[in-house]
């Protein structure tokens, strides 16, 4: 297939996480993945199999779906146009009544089982992230430079066990999972885009989690213990804390 992905030209310094994990799923099964962040004329212009569009914050609603307007009609039907993420996830309803985006598929929280794309065996959600993506010197499409591009950005936790009244963890990643193998992250990514400098736990409530002095012990064999700036080519032994 042909894919497009496209996050609008909102400022973030955070990377479009799920589009580079739906990016490395495509690119697993053979398909032909583009990624541009705003409008472009020269990708608007073709045609394309699959376009993913992501959300992020509630506040940019305008940003984002006039970008969904602008893609509309580069996709033979309207369901392959996919919109998922934060705010997605969280004013779906008020999506599905806007004008001129009629009939787009819309994800509703993670991309957290089998198939939910395609024949994906692993959830797209545990797959590694497509750092090439955001690479200008790989992506001609790209005009924008992300903060923590340079970084490994992980999770060793997923969701919350709170239920805050407030808080949208709770839609947004509803089942707590108290332990992911960080180490295992790092070293795929070192593998196939090379090694970061930094790193970033994208958990919602880390603290939470019963296997916390595993997780730091994961920080430290990879190199990230107090004192230290990056991460360190020789890992540790591991250590029990």
């Amino acid at each position: 297939m042909k894919v497009l992905l496209v996050e609008a030209d909102y400022k973030n310094k955070y990377p479009p996480l799920g589009l580079m994990k739906i990016s490395a799923y495509h690119k697993q099964v053979g398909d032909v993945v583009t990624f541009v962040k705003g409008k472009n004329r020269e990708l608007r212009s073709q045609k394309w199999d699959r376009i993913y569009i992501t959300t992020l914050f509630t506040f940019y609603w305008k940003k984002t779906v006039d970008t969904i307007r602008y893609y509309y009609s580069s996709v033979d039907h309207p369901k392959n146009i996919h919109v998922g993420g934060i705010m997605a996830t969280l004013l779906a309803d008020d999506l599905k009544k806007e004008e001129g985006i009629s009939g787009i598929t819309i994800r509703i929280g993670l991309l957290d089982c089998p198939n939910m794309l395609g024949t994906e065996t692993i959830p797209v959600d545990r797959m590694t992230p497509d750092y090439d993506i955001i690479d200008a010197r790989k992506n001609p499409y790209l005009q924008y430079e992300y903060q923590l591009q340079d970084s490994y950005i992980t999770s060793a936790t997923k969701g919350c066990i709170r239920n805050c009244g407030f808080c949208a963890v709770k839609k947004l990643e509803p089942e707590y999972c108290a332990y992911i193998d960080i180490r295992s992250q790092v070293e795929e990514i070192n593998q196939k885009y090379g090694e970061r400098r930094n790193l970033v736990l994208m958990d919602n409530n880390i603290l939470a989690s019963p296997c916390l002095g595993q997780i730091i012990n994961d920080l430290i064999v990879l190199g990230f213990e107090r004192g230290n700036y990056g991460y360190k080519k020789n890992l540790k032994k591991e250590q029990v804390i």
